[in-house]
């Protein structure tokens, strides 16, 4: 199992969302708002619905 830095997942994610809401998708800004309160395994399992490969997280 691999270990993966939440704090840099969570920073990509709320990225990711930010500019999906931005980019004319405002739904997005629901995503955003979970994203900022979730814990570790649940951002993992929102990046990996939303097709992130996990890997480029990964604690060396």
């Amino acid at each position: 199992m691999a270990t993966i830095d939440v704090d840099r997942l969570r920073e990509y994610l709320v990225d990711y969302c930010g500019t999906a809401m931005f980019g004319g998708f405002p739904a997005a800004l629901l995503d955003l708002a979970e994203v900022e309160s979730m814990d570790g395994y649940e951002l993992c399992r929102k990046a990996e619905s939303l097709g992130i490969d996990l890997s480029q997280f990964e604690v060396e």
